[in-house]
Protein backbone atom coordinates (compact mmCIF):
# COMPACT_ATOMS: atom_id res chain seq x y z
CA UNK A 1 0.00 0.00 0.00
CA UNK A 2 2.95 2.51 0.94
CA UNK A 3 4.39 1.93 -2.54
CA UNK A 4 1.25 2.59 -4.34
CA UNK A 5 0.49 5.46 -2.60
CA UNK A 6 4.04 6.64 -3.80
CA UNK A 7 3.80 6.18 -6.81
CA UNK A 8 0.04 7.93 -6.89
CA UNK A 9 1.89 11.27 -5.15
CA UNK A 10 4.75 10.80 -8.03
CA UNK A 11 1.72 10.76 -10.77
CA UNK A 12 0.17 13.90 -9.02
CA UNK A 13 3.30 15.66 -9.12
CA UNK A 14 4.41 14.63 -12.49
CA UNK A 15 1.03 16.43 -14.31
CA UNK A 16 1.49 19.32 -12.33
CA UNK A 17 4.38 20.15 -13.80
CA UNK A 18 3.32 19.25 -17.20
CA UNK A 19 0.06 21.26 -16.19
CA UNK A 20 2.30 24.66 -14.93
CA UNK A 21 4.47 23.41 -18.27
CA UNK A 22 1.42 24.38 -20.64
CA UNK A 23 -0.01 27.61 -19.20
CA UNK A 24 3.36 29.04 -19.19
CA UNK A 25 3.78 28.38 -22.81
CA UNK A 26 0.17 29.40 -23.38
CA UNK A 27 1.17 32.91 -22.05
CA UNK A 28 3.83 33.36 -23.95
CA UNK A 29 2.21 32.74 -26.80
CA UNK A 30 -0.70 35.09 -26.19
CA UNK A 31 2.34 37.35 -25.20
CA UNK A 32 3.62 37.19 -28.14
CA UNK A 33 0.76 37.45 -30.20
CA UNK A 34 0.20 40.91 -29.12
CA UNK A 35 -3.48 41.45 -28.28
CA UNK A 36 -4.57 44.67 -26.95
CA UNK A 37 -5.50 45.09 -23.31
CA UNK A 38 -8.79 46.80 -24.26
CA UNK A 39 -10.61 49.14 -26.19
CA UNK A 40 -8.35 52.46 -27.09
CA UNK A 41 -5.27 50.56 -25.33
CA UNK A 42 -1.69 50.13 -26.68
CA UNK A 43 -1.47 46.81 -28.48
CA UNK A 44 1.91 45.02 -27.16
CA UNK A 45 2.65 44.10 -30.61
CA UNK A 46 6.41 45.89 -31.27
CA UNK A 47 5.47 48.44 -33.29
CA UNK A 48 8.51 50.22 -32.95
CA UNK A 49 10.66 47.88 -35.97
CA UNK A 50 7.73 48.46 -37.93
CA UNK A 51 8.12 52.33 -37.68
CA UNK A 52 12.11 52.06 -37.99
CA UNK A 53 10.61 50.45 -41.91
CA UNK A 54 8.19 53.34 -42.37
CA UNK A 55 10.97 56.17 -41.25
CA UNK A 56 12.17 58.84 -43.81
CA UNK A 57 15.13 57.98 -45.39
CA UNK A 58 17.94 61.02 -45.84
CA UNK A 59 16.93 62.93 -43.13
CA UNK A 60 19.18 64.66 -41.11
CA UNK A 61 18.05 65.21 -37.16
CA UNK A 62 15.06 62.93 -37.42
CA UNK A 63 13.68 59.48 -36.44
CA UNK A 64 16.06 58.83 -33.53
CA UNK A 65 14.48 55.96 -31.87
CA UNK A 66 16.45 56.16 -28.80
CA UNK A 67 15.51 59.81 -28.04
CA UNK A 68 14.00 60.79 -24.91
CA UNK A 69 11.41 63.67 -24.30
CA UNK A 70 12.14 66.17 -22.04
CA UNK A 71 10.66 67.61 -19.38
CA UNK A 72 10.32 71.04 -21.34
CA UNK A 73 9.16 69.51 -24.88
CA UNK A 74 7.09 65.90 -23.57
CA UNK A 75 6.17 65.34 -27.33
CA UNK A 76 7.61 63.47 -29.90
CA UNK A 77 6.63 65.73 -33.23
CA UNK A 78 5.83 63.46 -36.12
CA UNK A 79 6.47 64.93 -39.68
CA UNK A 80 3.79 63.97 -42.32
CA UNK A 81 4.54 64.79 -45.64
CA UNK A 82 2.00 65.84 -48.58
CA UNK A 83 0.84 64.03 -52.23
CA UNK A 84 3.84 62.95 -54.68
CA UNK A 85 6.53 63.92 -52.12
CA UNK A 86 8.37 62.55 -49.36
CA UNK A 87 9.66 62.90 -45.90
CA UNK A 88 13.32 64.14 -46.84
CA UNK A 89 11.87 66.64 -49.64
CA UNK A 90 9.49 68.03 -47.65
CA UNK A 91 10.96 68.54 -43.85
CA UNK A 92 14.72 69.29 -44.77
CA UNK A 93 14.58 72.64 -42.97
CA UNK A 94 11.60 71.73 -40.47
CA UNK A 95 13.61 68.18 -38.92
CA UNK A 96 16.71 69.97 -37.87
CA UNK A 97 14.69 73.07 -37.12
CA UNK A 98 12.48 71.28 -34.30
CA UNK A 99 15.03 69.13 -33.05
CA UNK A 100 17.46 72.28 -32.38
CA UNK A 101 14.24 73.14 -30.05
CA UNK A 102 14.86 70.10 -28.14
CA UNK A 103 12.13 67.34 -29.57
CA UNK A 104 12.09 64.12 -30.57
CA UNK A 105 11.34 64.49 -34.09
CA UNK A 106 10.16 61.44 -36.46
CA UNK A 107 8.89 61.62 -39.92
CA UNK A 108 7.61 58.56 -42.19
CA UNK A 109 7.09 57.97 -45.66
CA UNK A 110 3.31 56.27 -46.93
CA UNK A 111 1.82 55.38 -49.93
CA UNK A 112 0.21 58.52 -49.99
CA UNK A 113 -1.76 57.45 -53.90
CA UNK A 114 -3.82 54.99 -51.89
CA UNK A 115 -6.95 55.45 -50.00
CA UNK A 116 -6.54 58.32 -47.01
CA UNK A 117 -8.37 55.28 -44.29
CA UNK A 118 -5.14 53.33 -45.33
CA UNK A 119 -2.70 55.90 -45.51
CA UNK A 120 -4.32 56.76 -42.00
CA UNK A 121 -3.53 53.33 -40.55
CA UNK A 122 -0.19 53.57 -41.66
CA UNK A 123 0.35 56.49 -39.94
CA UNK A 124 -1.20 54.94 -37.03
CA UNK A 125 1.23 51.87 -37.03
CA UNK A 126 4.09 54.47 -37.12
CA UNK A 127 2.57 56.36 -34.33
CA UNK A 128 2.81 53.50 -31.75
CA UNK A 129 6.08 52.85 -32.73
CA UNK A 130 7.21 56.26 -31.57
CA UNK A 131 5.24 55.91 -28.24
CA UNK A 132 6.63 52.62 -28.11
CA UNK A 133 10.32 53.25 -28.50
CA UNK A 134 9.83 57.31 -26.57
CA UNK A 135 7.91 56.46 -23.62
CA UNK A 136 5.43 59.40 -24.56
CA UNK A 137 2.07 59.44 -24.07
CA UNK A 138 0.85 61.36 -27.05
CA UNK A 139 2.53 62.82 -30.03
CA UNK A 140 2.34 66.63 -32.02
CA UNK A 141 1.45 66.22 -35.83
CA UNK A 142 2.60 68.17 -38.02
CA UNK A 143 1.50 67.84 -41.57
CA UNK A 144 1.62 69.41 -45.37
CA UNK A 145 -0.98 69.53 -47.82
CA UNK A 146 -2.20 65.97 -47.94
CA UNK A 147 -0.34 65.17 -44.83
CA UNK A 148 -2.98 67.70 -42.95
CA UNK A 149 -5.61 65.22 -43.71
CA UNK A 150 -4.43 61.45 -42.96
CA UNK A 151 -3.94 62.72 -39.49
CA UNK A 152 -7.44 63.83 -39.06
CA UNK A 153 -8.49 60.52 -40.58
CA UNK A 154 -6.05 58.74 -38.25
CA UNK A 155 -7.76 60.58 -35.16
CA UNK A 156 -11.25 60.47 -36.84
CA UNK A 157 -11.78 56.70 -37.33
CA UNK A 158 -8.98 55.11 -35.70
CA UNK A 159 -9.15 56.00 -32.63
CA UNK A 160 -5.85 58.51 -32.60
CA UNK A 161 -7.39 61.21 -31.20
CA UNK A 162 -6.44 59.57 -27.94
CA UNK A 163 -2.63 59.41 -28.97
CA UNK A 164 -2.38 63.02 -30.30
CA UNK A 165 -2.05 66.05 -28.28
CA UNK A 166 -2.15 68.98 -31.19
CA UNK A 167 -2.33 68.72 -34.92
CA UNK A 168 -0.64 71.36 -37.25
CA UNK A 169 -1.38 71.53 -41.02
CA UNK A 170 0.57 73.68 -43.86
CA UNK A 171 -1.52 74.42 -46.53
CA UNK A 172 -3.79 71.45 -45.74
CA UNK A 173 -7.06 71.21 -47.97
CA UNK A 174 -9.81 71.06 -45.42
CA UNK A 175 -12.64 71.99 -47.48
CA UNK A 176 -13.41 70.91 -50.66
CA UNK A 177 -10.97 70.98 -53.60
CA UNK A 178 -11.74 72.83 -56.65
CA UNK A 179 -12.71 70.78 -59.98
CA UNK A 180 -9.34 72.62 -61.34
CA UNK A 181 -7.14 71.11 -59.16
CA UNK A 182 -8.99 67.53 -58.71
CA UNK A 183 -7.87 67.36 -62.52
CA UNK A 184 -4.43 68.09 -61.81
CA UNK A 185 -4.44 66.13 -58.70
CA UNK A 186 -4.43 62.98 -61.30
CA UNK A 187 -6.56 59.30 -60.99
CA UNK A 188 -5.24 58.36 -57.97
CA UNK A 189 -7.85 57.67 -55.32
CA UNK A 190 -6.82 59.95 -53.03
CA UNK A 191 -8.01 62.29 -55.20
CA UNK A 192 -11.27 61.16 -55.74
CA UNK A 193 -11.48 61.63 -51.99
CA UNK A 194 -10.48 64.95 -51.64
CA UNK A 195 -12.80 66.30 -54.46
CA UNK A 196 -15.86 68.23 -53.63
CA UNK A 197 -18.84 65.89 -51.86
CA UNK A 198 -16.85 62.78 -51.31
CA UNK A 199 -17.94 60.64 -48.49
CA UNK A 200 -14.60 61.00 -46.72
CA UNK A 201 -14.61 64.63 -46.83
CA UNK A 202 -18.24 65.06 -45.42
CA UNK A 203 -17.12 62.37 -42.32
CA UNK A 204 -14.13 64.59 -41.83
CA UNK A 205 -15.86 67.62 -41.68
CA UNK A 206 -19.57 66.93 -40.34
CA UNK A 207 -20.44 67.43 -37.79
CA UNK A 208 -17.36 68.45 -36.32
CA UNK A 209 -13.65 69.40 -38.05
CA UNK A 210 -12.03 69.01 -34.61
CA UNK A 211 -12.02 65.78 -31.81
CA UNK A 212 -12.25 66.58 -28.19
CA UNK A 213 -9.01 67.24 -26.37
CA UNK A 214 -6.70 67.58 -29.51
CA UNK A 215 -5.54 71.75 -30.21
CA UNK A 216 -5.32 72.30 -34.04
CA UNK A 217 -3.14 75.40 -35.70
CA UNK A 218 -3.92 75.51 -39.12
CA UNK A 219 -1.54 77.46 -41.72
CA UNK A 220 -1.90 78.82 -45.01
CA UNK A 221 -1.13 80.73 -48.15
CA UNK A 222 -3.17 83.65 -49.55
CA UNK A 223 -2.60 82.09 -52.51
CA UNK A 224 -3.99 78.41 -51.61
CA UNK A 225 -7.68 80.05 -50.50
CA UNK A 226 -8.87 79.56 -54.48
CA UNK A 227 -7.91 76.02 -54.60
CA UNK A 228 -9.02 74.69 -51.44
CA UNK A 229 -9.58 76.62 -47.87
CA UNK A 230 -6.80 75.47 -45.09
CA UNK A 231 -8.64 76.47 -42.28
CA UNK A 232 -10.08 74.50 -39.78
CA UNK A 233 -13.20 75.24 -37.79
CA UNK A 234 -13.76 75.09 -34.54
CA UNK A 235 -14.20 77.28 -31.05
CA UNK A 236 -11.41 79.45 -30.30
CA UNK A 237 -9.58 78.28 -27.85
CA UNK A 238 -9.37 74.41 -29.89
CA UNK A 239 -8.54 76.02 -32.80
CA UNK A 240 -6.06 78.54 -34.58
CA UNK A 241 -5.92 79.39 -38.40
CA UNK A 242 -3.19 81.91 -39.67
CA UNK A 243 -2.29 83.14 -43.54
CA UNK A 244 1.56 83.94 -43.49
CA UNK A 245 0.14 86.89 -45.52
CA UNK A 246 -1.88 88.63 -42.81
CA UNK A 247 1.51 88.87 -40.59
CA UNK A 248 3.98 89.05 -43.66
CA UNK A 249 2.43 90.52 -46.96
CA UNK A 250 5.89 91.41 -48.68
CA UNK A 251 5.76 87.83 -48.38
CA UNK A 252 3.41 87.65 -51.50
CA UNK A 253 4.98 90.57 -53.46
CA UNK A 254 7.43 88.49 -55.47
CA UNK A 255 5.41 85.54 -57.36
CA UNK A 256 7.48 82.22 -56.75
CA UNK A 257 9.31 83.14 -53.84
CA UNK A 258 7.10 81.22 -51.27
CA UNK A 259 4.49 78.42 -52.79
CA UNK A 260 2.64 75.62 -51.41
CA UNK A 261 5.69 73.34 -52.62
CA UNK A 262 7.69 76.07 -50.88
CA UNK A 263 6.39 76.71 -47.39
CA UNK A 264 7.52 73.98 -45.55
CA UNK A 265 11.01 75.27 -45.96
CA UNK A 266 9.87 79.07 -44.97
CA UNK A 267 11.48 80.66 -41.75
CA UNK A 268 8.20 82.38 -40.88
CA UNK A 269 5.85 79.38 -41.35
CA UNK A 270 8.38 76.92 -39.20
CA UNK A 271 8.01 80.01 -36.21
CA UNK A 272 4.55 79.70 -35.97
CA UNK A 273 5.05 75.47 -36.22
CA UNK A 274 7.12 76.11 -33.21
CA UNK A 275 5.04 78.48 -31.56
CA UNK A 276 2.37 76.21 -31.33
CA UNK A 277 4.24 73.46 -30.20
CA UNK A 278 6.17 75.76 -27.64
CA UNK A 279 2.44 76.92 -25.73
CA UNK A 280 -0.72 74.80 -24.33
CA UNK A 281 -3.49 74.79 -27.48
CA UNK A 282 -3.56 76.37 -30.42
CA UNK A 283 -1.32 78.92 -31.75
CA UNK A 284 -1.71 82.44 -29.62
CA UNK A 285 -4.02 84.94 -32.20
CA UNK A 286 -1.51 87.90 -30.39
CA UNK A 287 1.62 86.08 -31.90
CA UNK A 288 3.59 87.92 -34.49
CA UNK A 289 6.64 86.32 -36.27
CA UNK A 290 9.48 88.05 -37.70
CA UNK A 291 8.87 88.52 -40.87
CA UNK A 292 12.67 89.11 -42.33
CA UNK A 293 13.51 85.76 -40.27
CA UNK A 294 16.22 84.49 -42.84
CA UNK A 295 17.92 81.91 -40.68
CA UNK A 296 16.17 80.00 -38.07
Amino acid sequence: MGQLRLGQIAVVILCAVIGLAVLVFAADTLLSAGTSSGPGEPSRVDRVAEARRMASEGLDEANDFDCRPRESTPYPVVLVHGAKSTGAVTWPVAAPYLSKQGYCVFSLDYGWSRSIRESAEALGIFVEGVLQATGAEKVAIVGHSLGGIVPRAYMRFDGGAARVTELITLGAPHHKITEELGRSCGRETVCDELRPDSDLMKALNTPSMVEAGVSYTALGLKAEQAAASTFIEGPREQVGNRLLQDDCPLKGLVEGAIGHNLETLDPVMLSYVNKALEVPGPLPGDYRPDCFALII
